[in-house]
C-alpha cells in the first residue's frame, strides 16, 4: 500500500522524476506541457519557451524551487503574514486593476469548472497566477501558499477571525451589493467589452450570454449572505462536514488510479457541470466551502481568504494521488480533449492577460513547487484489470423523486464475485443522476446502504453536496448533473455483519435541509450506479 511522507531529500528526487516522467510520456506521443516556470526575471513567452525546451531535452529549468508550507507548520505563520500584506495591496488596488481583490475572486465566477474531469487542472493554473500576484505585493519573491490539512486537522484556522484581512468581517470586505455594484459595475463592463471572441465562446458555454445576466448572477451572491457561518467560537468542521474530510473518506477518494474516476469524467468543455467528480470534489472540497458559507458557500468563494488555503490542500492531494499513490496520469497527456482545453481568464503579476493556458500544461514540476509533506495517506484495494466482477452496476430505482426531508432508495444484486471483493476492502462508490437544486446550499444528500431483506441496520455512508449555484445559467441549459459518494466503510460494515457470497444492497438517499430554509423543488433522479473503484 502506497504512503505519502517524505524529507527534503526525496522532495528533490521527486520534483526531478516528475520531468523525468513527463518526458517519458512525451516519448509515448504526448504533448508535454509548457506552463511557464515559476522564474520572476523571465517574461511569460520567455518562461514558455524555457520549459518547452527543458522538458523536450529531458531536464528540469534551473530556477527557484518552491515549497507550499502546512499552515500547521513552522513556516505556516510567515506565509500568512505575507498573505496578509499582499491582500491589504490588492484591496486597495483600483476596481480597474485586475489584480484587486474582489476582480481575482471573479475570475472564479466567470471560468471555474467543478463536477468535471478539468476541476483539478483549472484550479490549479488559478493558484499558480494568484501565487505570482501575491510574491509581488507582499514582496517576497520566495512566497508559496499555506495548505490546510483538514484531515488532520478539522477545525478552520484561529488566525482567520482576527479582525485584519483574513477575517471577512473586518474593514474592507463588501457585504451589500448596493456597494458592490458602484464599485465595480463600470469597470467589470469595460472589462466584458474587451473579451477575446474564446472568452466570449467559453462565457456562452457557461450560460452568460452577456453583462448583465453575469451581474445578476453577482447580485445573487449577495442576496444570499457573505458572512461565515464558523466563527472564533464555533471553528469545528462537524457532522457531515467531519465525516468528509476523515481519514477512511479520504481512502476511499484516494483509491482508484484512473485520473477520470479521481479527478472528474471527461465533458465537451470545462464549462459543462453535467459529468461525474472525483471524490475528493464531491466530499470534503464540496462539504468544507458549505459548512464556511458566506463568500465560501457559491462560486465568489475567492473573495474569502480561507479559499486558497482549501484549494492548496486540495491541489496537494493531486499530487499525492499521482506522485505518491500510484495515481495514472500519463493517459491523460494522450489525451487531446483534456491536454488541450483551454483556460484564458487569469492574468500576471503586473496585471497583464496570461497566455492562454492548456489543461494538460498545469503539471507541478513545471511550475517548479511541490508540497511540504503532511500526514500520511493510504490507499485501499482497487478492481484489478483482470477482474472477475464488473466495474459499474446501475441500481434499479424504487422511485425517481426526491423531496426535502424524503427520500430514494435503489436495489442491486452485485453478484458472489464483487461481493467477496467488496468483503475484502474492495473500494466502492455511488454515482447519482438527478438534478442540481436551483439553491443547491440549502440541499444536502446523505446516504446509507444495507443488505436488502436482512434483519440488519443500514450503515452510513456519509453526505455529499452540490457547490455553487447554476442560477447564472440560461434556463435553457441542462440542471441534470451527478454526484458521486464513497461508500466502502458502509459496505464494509454490512459484509462483516452478513458474511460472504452474493447479497442485495438497497442504498437509501436522503434529502436534508440546511440552514432555516425549506426548498419545494422536487428533484428528478434519472439513475443510481454502484461503482467498484
Amino acid at each position: 500500500m502506497a504512503t505519502h511522507g517524505d524529507d527534503s531529500h526525496n522532495a528533490r528526487r521527486k520534483f526531478i522524476t516528475r520531468g523525468a516522467a513527463l518526458v517519458a510520456a512525451g516519448a509515448a506521443g504526448a504533448a508535454l506541457p509548457t506552463l511557464p516556470v515559476l522564474a520572476r526575471n523571465l517574461s511569460d513567452e520567455d518562461a514558455l519557451e524555457v520549459a518547452a525546451a527543458a522538458a523536450a531535452a529531458g531536464t528540469c529549468p534551473s530556477t527557484p524551487y518552491y515549497r507550499r508550507p502546512n499552515l500547521q507548520g513552522a513556516m505556516g505563520g510567515a506565509a500568512l503574514a505575507d498573505l496578509r500584506t499582499a491582500i491589504t495591496a490588492m484591496m486597495a488596488l483600483p476596481p480597474e486593476d485586475p489584480r484587486n481583490w474582489y476582480r481575482q475572486a471573479m475570475i472564479h465566477v466567470l471560468d471555474c469548472p467543478h463536477g468535471n474531469v478539468f476541476f483539478f487542472s483549472w484550479h490549479r493554473a488559478y493558484l499558480y497566477y494568484f501565487e505570482r500576484i501575491v510574491r509581488k505585493f507582499s514582496n517576497n519573491p520566495k512566497f508559496a501558499l499555506p495548505y490546510w490539512d483538514w484531515t488532520v486537522t478539522p477545525e478552520m484556522p484561529a488566525a482567520f477571525f482576527r479582525g485584519d484581512v483574513l477575517d471577512t468581517q473586518a474593514p474592507g470586505y463588501i457585504h451589500d451589493f448596493p456597494t458592490f455594484d458602484r464599485t465595480f459595475r463600470g469597470p467589470m463592463q469595460a472589462y466584458w467589452g474587451r473579451l477575446t471572441a474564446l472568452q466570449k465562446q467559453q462565457l456562452q458555454l457557461r450560460g452568460l450570454a452577456d453583462f448583465d445576466v453575469f451581474w445578476a448572477a453577482m447580485q445573487q451572491y449577495f442576496t444570499r449572505g457573505t458572512t461565515r457561518l464558523l466563527s472564533a467560537n464555533n471553528r469545528q468542521l462537524t457532522g457531515a462536514t467531519l465525516q468528509a474530510v476523515s481519514y477512511p473518506t479520504m481512502v476511499n477518494a484516494m483509491s482508484s488510479s484512473d485520473f477520470t474516476v479521481f479527478g472528474g469524467s471527461m465533458v465537451p468543455n470545462h464549462s459543462d457541470m453535467t459529468g461525474v467528480p472525483g471524490m475528493v470534489e464531491a466530499q470534503p472540497h464540496n462539504l468544507v466551502h458549505d459548512a464556511i458559507g458566506g463568500y465560501m458557500g457559491d462560486f465568489f468563494a475567492a473573495v474569502d481568504p480561507v479559499f486558497w488555503l482549501h484549494h492548496a490542500n486540495v491541489d496537494r492531494l493531486w499530487d499525492v494521488w499521482w506522485l505518491e499513490l500510484g495515481g495514472a496520469m500519463t493517459p491523460m497527456f494522450s489525451s487531446y480533449a483534456w491536454y488541450n482545453e483551454q483556460f484564458s481568464f487569469f492574468c500576471n503579476e503586473d496585471g497583464i492577460p496570461a497566455p492562454m493556458v492548456n489543461a494538460g500544461s498545469v503539471v507541478s514540476s513545471s511550475m517548479n513547487y511541490d508540497y511540504q509533506p503532511s500526514a500520511p495517506l493510504t490507499t485501499g484495494p482497487s478492481r484489478p484489470s483482470n477482474a472477475t466482477w464488473p466495474a459499474t452496476f446501475p441500481m434499479q430505482l424504487q422511485s425517481t423523486a426526491l423531496a426535502i426531508n424524503g427520500s430514494v432508495t435503489s436495489v442491486v444484486d452485485p453478484g458472489a464475485d464483487a461481493c467477496n471483493a467488496f468483503d475484502q476492502d474492495y473500494q466502492t462508490a455511488i454515482v447519482i443522476d438527478m438534478d442540481r437544486p436551483m439553491d443547491q446550499s440549502a440541499w444536502r444528500f446523505n446516504f446509507e446502504i444495507q443488505i436488502e431483506g436482512s434483519s440488519f441496520s443500514a450503515k452510513p455512508c456519509g453526505s455529499t453536496a452540490f457547490f455553487g449555484t447554476m442560477g447564472m445559467a440560461d434556463p435553457n441549459m441542462s440542471q441534470r448533473c451527478q454526484l458521486k459518494l464513497g461508500i466502502a466503510s458502509g459496505m464494509r460494515q454490512c459484509l462483516d455483519e452478513a458474511g460472504g457470497g452474493a447479497h442485495r444492497f438497497a442504498v437509501t438517499v436522503r434529502a436534508e435541509p440546511v440552514g432555516s430554509s425549506l426548498p419545494t423543488q422536487i428533484l428528478n433522479v434519472y439513475g443510481v450506479t454502484l461503482i467498484s473503484l
